[in-house]
């Protein structure tokens, strides 16, 4: 299908792509030293990889990758439409909220990064992929006891409980969900008996060290994931072994306990009492209003990453009455999330996908002629990710795995498919078809092209992400007025940039110059809370301009008491 210089690179692209976007950081060069660097990496490595898809997509289409592509181009199709015809600022809706950037954007090059694993998805792949999914673990493991010691390396300041690990994600939930599925993997590898007694010990350590990081980081999604990981696992073992009768049985348990848990998440049955905490109340207030931003706004939503701008509006009128507060940007599951953001047609299209892997597993655990431990592996890291995406946030640092891991999956059952079909071939041409397979090929002239066109793209459309952003804290740092406003305007246009100018002027008595970026602002951003916020605090500010801000304010706020 692909050939085998051209497989090879994207391969390499998927794993150089867990590791960076997990991993970078831009302490002292951005704002937003975790999403930005992300998102700027995310989008290189997708369009490098989708020009490496392109010219032989002709035949992708015609294979038995028809139905994820088919999902995955309706998933992308859809996005754009949601961008169009949502009502929502159009570059908004691009880079997403800020310090979360799960645009359009982000989606997008997601689901392309999911149909390149697929089309490298084998055994020797795999393999690849668990190693270098375990090395970001320990490293991950390493950094996070340092920052529960008081090591941090970096200038960052702990917003959280002290001391409590965020890793290289910006937030305890996020490490603690990480960390439980790094710990499901390290179990989970202890069962390949290839391994020698002394790797098997190492692998313990690791599972035990990454559990110890989710007790410090104070969050139970990290157990919360890793019970839900080994839990499949065990499963899985259980049919690939042939102990039918046992799976059965352990399944059974394990849908009573799913059950179990989630009426704890919501303070209802026997484990309330361990799973529920206060922030699960905030859930709850986020979960329904996510659903009433999906039924009133069926088709498109209320714009990508949206959430934010809408929660106050649709948010339950009893929170203010019960002494609750809280504001959110997201809906803290990631299936209301995509759908209160894209419509009832964006989050089928995504629960489809969703139901792909789950069916890619069955298949494959119903022809299995024994365990297969990476299988498992992989398996049980897209259930763990799974499992905490229906309490917690879309990070991208979280979501490359959960994309990347469905994407292994897919792939893999349709290339051991493949196999299974490749037995009536004769035996004389399946040598012959190994041994050119196993003939080193140089890069040809259509890789080389395909590759400078993806970079040259690539670098263009995320190149200004970083670029725009870095200027603008560079400008900060020096007090360089004229700096600030200069790359407040950069292209992507950002909400955040624009706010924080207003917000500069403001502080230097520079009120004419601050009221002249609000006014343009909220014409453009005319949903935006903090911009009618600031407006209020100006001090010659006139009253009809105090009159029409506080008006938006109930508009955007309208069960808040105090608008």
């Amino acid at each position: 299908m692909l050939e085998i210089r051209r497989k090879q690179i994207l391969g390499t692209l998927i794993l150089v792509a867990v590791t960076a976007i997990t991993l970078v950081v831009a302490p002292y060069t951005l704002l937003d030293p975790m999403g930005i660097p992300k998102l700027t990496v995310l989008a290189f490595l997708a369009i490098v990889a989708l020009s490496l898809i392109v010219p032989v997509m002709k035949h992708l289409i015609r294979s038995d990758y028809k139905m994820l592509i088919t999902f995955i181009a309706l998933f992308i199709f859809q996005i754009i439409l949601v961008m169009l015809l949502s009502g929502a600022n159009i570059s908004a809706q691009y880079l997403g909220t800020y310090q979360r950037q799960t645009g359009a954007l982000t989606y997008i090059c997601l689901a392309l990064l999911m149909l390149s694993a697929s089309l490298v998805s084998d055994n020797d792949f795999i393999k690849r992929f668990i190693r270098i999914t375990l090395i970001v673990g320990i490293i991950l493991v390493v950094y996070g006891n340092m920052q529960y010691l008081g090591l941090e390396p970096f200038p960052y300041v702990n917003a959280y409980t002290v001391k409590a690990p965020f890793g290289t994600f910006g937030n305890p939930n996020f490490q603690s969900a990480f960390m439980g599925m790094i710990a499901v993997v390290s179990f989970t590898m202890v069962l390949n008996k290839s391994y020698k007694n002394s790797i098997r010990a190492g692998l313990i350590l690791a599972g035990i060290m990454s559990l110890i990081v989710v007790y410090e980081t104070l969050s139970k999604q990290g157990f919360l994931n890793f019970i839900a990981g080994s839990g499949v696992v065990m499963i899985l073992w259980l049919f690939m072994t042939n102990r039918k009768s046992l799976a059965a049985v352990a399944s059974g348990l394990g849908a009573i306990g799913t059950v179990f848990t989630f009426l704890g998440l919501i303070n209802t049955g026997p484990l309330a009492r361990v799973l529920y905490k206060g922030s699960l109340e905030a859930r709850g207030y986020y979960w329904r209003a996510g659903v009433k931003m999906l039924t009133e706004h069926p088709f498109f939503g209320v714009g990508m990453d949206g959430f934010g701008n809408w929660y106050s509006r649709v948010r339950p009128s009893d929170y203010a009455a019960k002494g609750f507060f809280s504001w959110s940007n997201s809906a803290h599951n990631v299936f209301l999330d995509i759908g209160s953001s894209g419509g009832f047609i964006l989050l089928a299209i995504y629960f489809a996908i969703f139901v792909l892997v789950i069916f890619s597993i069955i298949r494959i655990v119903k022809r299995s002629t024994g365990f297969d431990v990476y299988f498992a592996a992989l398996v049980g890291a897209w259930v763990a990710y799974q499992a905490q995406s229906f309490i917690s946030v879309n990070q991208i640092g979280l979501a490359i795995w959960a994309w990347v891991l469905s994407g292994l999956i897919v792939g893999y059952e349709i290339n051991t498919r493949v196999k299974v079909v490749e037995q009536s071939v004769p035996v004389k041409a399946k040598q012959h078809s190994k041994k050119v397979k196993m003939q080193t090929q140089s890069l040809s002239s259509g890789v080389l092209i395909s590759l400078f066109i993806g970079v040259l793209v690539g670098a263009i459309v995320s190149g200004p992400i970083y670029f725009s952003n870095s200027r603008f804290y560079a400008a900060i740092k020096a007090n360089d007025f004229a700096g600030v406003e200069s790359a407040a305007y950069l292209k992507p246009q950002d909400e955040r940039r624009l706010f924080m100018l207003a917000g500069i002027y403001r502080n230097a008595k520079m009120d004419d110059k601050a009221v002249e970026v609000l006014r343009e602002s909220t014409g453009t951003y005319p949903d935006s809370y903090d911009m009618w916020t600031l407006w209020l605090t100006i001090p010659t500010a006139t009253p009809s301009d105090i009159a029409y801000a506080k008006a938006q304010l109930k508009r955007l706020d309208p069960f808040n008491p105090d608008r």
